[in-house]
Protein backbone atom coordinates (compact mmCIF):
# COMPACT_ATOMS: atom_id res chain seq x y z
CA UNK A 1 0.00 0.00 0.00
CA UNK A 2 1.32 3.49 -1.11
CA UNK A 3 0.47 5.89 1.84
CA UNK A 4 0.97 9.80 1.34
CA UNK A 5 0.72 12.43 3.52
CA UNK A 6 -1.64 14.17 5.75
CA UNK A 7 -4.13 11.25 6.34
CA UNK A 8 -2.41 9.03 8.75
CA UNK A 9 -1.79 11.16 11.57
CA UNK A 10 -4.49 9.32 13.48
CA UNK A 11 -3.98 5.30 15.04
CA UNK A 12 -3.87 2.76 12.73
CA UNK A 13 -6.58 0.92 14.63
CA UNK A 14 -9.35 3.75 12.77
CA UNK A 15 -10.60 2.67 9.89
CA UNK A 16 -10.51 5.75 8.38
CA UNK A 17 -7.32 7.71 9.26
CA UNK A 18 -8.07 11.45 9.52
CA UNK A 19 -12.13 11.70 9.12
CA UNK A 20 -12.29 15.25 11.02
CA UNK A 21 -9.32 16.28 8.49
CA UNK A 22 -11.75 14.77 5.23
CA UNK A 23 -14.62 16.49 7.11
CA UNK A 24 -13.12 19.81 7.26
CA UNK A 25 -12.20 19.65 3.87
CA UNK A 26 -15.32 18.68 1.91
CA UNK A 27 -16.99 21.25 4.34
CA UNK A 28 -14.58 23.97 2.62
CA UNK A 29 -14.86 22.22 -0.75
CA UNK A 30 -18.70 22.10 -1.03
CA UNK A 31 -19.40 24.70 1.51
CA UNK A 32 -21.28 23.21 4.01
CA UNK A 33 -23.37 25.11 6.67
CA UNK A 34 -22.44 23.97 10.23
CA UNK A 35 -25.76 21.77 10.08
CA UNK A 36 -24.71 20.26 6.91
CA UNK A 37 -20.69 19.62 8.14
CA UNK A 38 -22.54 17.87 11.98
CA UNK A 39 -24.85 15.74 9.20
CA UNK A 40 -21.95 14.51 7.44
CA UNK A 41 -19.52 14.25 10.17
CA UNK A 42 -21.79 11.72 12.00
CA UNK A 43 -22.58 9.93 8.60
CA UNK A 44 -22.15 6.10 8.62
CA UNK A 45 -22.54 5.48 4.32
CA UNK A 46 -20.31 8.41 4.24
CA UNK A 47 -17.31 7.31 6.49
CA UNK A 48 -18.14 3.37 5.13
CA UNK A 49 -17.44 5.06 1.75
CA UNK A 50 -14.29 6.91 3.12
CA UNK A 51 -13.24 3.16 5.06
CA UNK A 52 -13.12 0.71 2.17
CA UNK A 53 -10.19 1.30 0.59
CA UNK A 54 -8.27 1.52 4.08
CA UNK A 55 -9.69 -1.21 5.16
CA UNK A 56 -8.77 -3.13 2.05
CA UNK A 57 -5.32 -1.90 2.17
CA UNK A 58 -5.83 0.07 -1.29
CA UNK A 59 -2.87 1.58 -2.92
CA UNK A 60 -3.52 5.37 -2.02
CA UNK A 61 -6.48 5.16 0.17
CA UNK A 62 -6.60 8.45 1.12
CA UNK A 63 -7.38 9.63 -2.95
CA UNK A 64 -9.74 6.79 -3.41
CA UNK A 65 -11.49 8.21 -0.15
CA UNK A 66 -11.68 11.64 -1.53
CA UNK A 67 -12.66 10.48 -4.75
CA UNK A 68 -15.54 7.91 -3.59
CA UNK A 69 -16.60 11.17 -1.20
CA UNK A 70 -16.41 13.77 -3.53
CA UNK A 71 -18.45 11.81 -5.88
CA UNK A 72 -21.06 11.07 -3.07
CA UNK A 73 -21.22 14.81 -2.08
CA UNK A 74 -21.56 15.69 -5.19
CA UNK A 75 -25.25 13.66 -5.97
CA UNK A 76 -26.58 14.61 -2.92
CA UNK A 77 -25.57 18.46 -2.97
CA UNK A 78 -26.53 19.45 -6.42
CA UNK A 79 -26.37 16.17 -8.87
CA UNK A 80 -29.19 14.27 -7.83
CA UNK A 81 -30.95 15.17 -10.87
CA UNK A 82 -28.62 13.02 -13.01
CA UNK A 83 -27.49 10.54 -10.51
CA UNK A 84 -30.90 9.57 -9.16
CA UNK A 85 -32.08 5.83 -9.98
CA UNK A 86 -32.56 5.29 -13.20
CA UNK A 87 -33.69 2.47 -15.55
CA UNK A 88 -30.39 1.90 -16.86
CA UNK A 89 -29.64 1.06 -12.68
CA UNK A 90 -31.98 -1.22 -12.93
CA UNK A 91 -30.44 -4.07 -14.83
CA UNK A 92 -28.02 -4.79 -11.70
CA UNK A 93 -28.09 -3.26 -7.81
CA UNK A 94 -24.35 -2.29 -8.02
CA UNK A 95 -25.04 -0.36 -11.27
CA UNK A 96 -25.54 2.90 -9.50
CA UNK A 97 -22.59 2.75 -7.18
CA UNK A 98 -20.50 2.03 -10.00
CA UNK A 99 -18.77 5.19 -10.08
CA UNK A 100 -17.76 4.80 -6.71
CA UNK A 101 -16.48 1.41 -6.84
CA UNK A 102 -12.73 1.90 -8.24
CA UNK A 103 -10.38 0.86 -6.07
CA UNK A 104 -6.36 0.38 -7.19
CA UNK A 105 -5.17 -2.60 -5.32
CA UNK A 106 -6.55 -4.13 -2.11
CA UNK A 107 -8.63 -6.55 -1.11
CA UNK A 108 -11.38 -7.84 -3.11
CA UNK A 109 -13.22 -9.91 -0.24
CA UNK A 110 -13.34 -6.82 1.66
CA UNK A 111 -13.99 -4.04 -1.06
CA UNK A 112 -17.06 -6.45 -2.27
CA UNK A 113 -18.09 -6.77 1.33
CA UNK A 114 -18.14 -2.73 1.56
CA UNK A 115 -20.00 -2.17 -1.76
CA UNK A 116 -22.74 -4.98 -0.60
CA UNK A 117 -22.91 -2.50 2.51
CA UNK A 118 -23.58 0.66 0.29
CA UNK A 119 -26.02 -1.43 -1.92
CA UNK A 120 -28.01 -2.24 1.13
CA UNK A 121 -28.19 1.03 2.60
CA UNK A 122 -28.89 2.14 -1.09
CA UNK A 123 -31.86 -0.08 -1.13
CA UNK A 124 -33.41 0.26 2.21
CA UNK A 125 -33.53 3.93 1.36
CA UNK A 126 -35.38 2.76 -2.05
CA UNK A 127 -37.89 1.02 0.61
CA UNK A 128 -37.67 3.67 3.12
CA UNK A 129 -39.06 6.11 0.59
CA UNK A 130 -40.93 4.32 -2.04
CA UNK A 131 -44.40 5.66 -0.66
CA UNK A 132 -43.22 9.12 -0.80
CA UNK A 133 -41.73 8.53 -4.15
CA UNK A 134 -44.79 7.28 -5.57
CA UNK A 135 -46.69 10.33 -4.75
CA UNK A 136 -43.93 12.14 -6.24
CA UNK A 137 -43.63 10.30 -9.05
CA UNK A 138 -39.92 9.86 -8.63
CA UNK A 139 -38.58 6.87 -10.17
CA UNK A 140 -38.00 4.10 -7.70
CA UNK A 141 -37.35 0.61 -8.82
CA UNK A 142 -39.49 -0.89 -6.10
CA UNK A 143 -42.25 1.12 -6.57
CA UNK A 144 -42.39 0.47 -10.28
CA UNK A 145 -41.82 -3.42 -9.05
CA UNK A 146 -38.39 -4.28 -11.56
CA UNK A 147 -36.94 -5.23 -8.18
CA UNK A 148 -38.80 -7.22 -5.36
CA UNK A 149 -37.62 -5.66 -1.93
CA UNK A 150 -37.17 -8.66 -0.07
CA UNK A 151 -35.63 -11.22 -2.57
CA UNK A 152 -32.93 -7.86 -3.23
CA UNK A 153 -32.38 -7.57 0.46
CA UNK A 154 -31.91 -11.50 0.88
CA UNK A 155 -29.51 -12.03 -2.46
CA UNK A 156 -27.77 -9.05 -0.53
CA UNK A 157 -27.23 -10.43 2.69
CA UNK A 158 -26.54 -14.00 1.51
CA UNK A 159 -23.47 -11.76 0.16
CA UNK A 160 -22.52 -10.20 3.14
CA UNK A 161 -22.90 -13.34 5.64
CA UNK A 162 -20.34 -14.75 3.62
CA UNK A 163 -17.53 -12.51 5.72
CA UNK A 164 -17.32 -10.82 8.81
CA UNK A 165 -15.00 -7.63 8.50
CA UNK A 166 -15.89 -5.82 11.66
CA UNK A 167 -14.11 -2.26 10.35
CA UNK A 168 -16.75 -1.97 8.08
CA UNK A 169 -19.88 -4.21 9.65
CA UNK A 170 -19.55 -2.28 13.04
CA UNK A 171 -20.74 0.96 11.17
CA UNK A 172 -24.24 -0.87 11.17
CA UNK A 173 -24.47 -4.48 13.32
CA UNK A 174 -24.09 -2.82 16.49
CA UNK A 175 -27.05 -0.35 15.97
CA UNK A 176 -30.68 -1.89 16.30
CA UNK A 177 -31.83 0.51 13.82
CA UNK A 178 -29.32 -0.21 11.59
CA UNK A 179 -31.16 2.07 8.54
CA UNK A 180 -32.59 4.70 10.63
CA UNK A 181 -29.28 6.93 9.04
CA UNK A 182 -30.07 6.84 5.63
Amino acid sequence: MFNTNLAYSISDEESVKDWDYFIDELSKVFNLSFNEKEKLQSSKVAKLIAAIPYVAKCNEPERTAIAHLCLYMSEIRGFEKFCSHNQIDDIYYMNRLSFIATFSGGDEKIINHGMNLLALAMIEGYNQSSKSDKEKGIYNPFVSKVWDYKQLKSEIMKELSKVYIPELDNFFYDDPHMFLWI
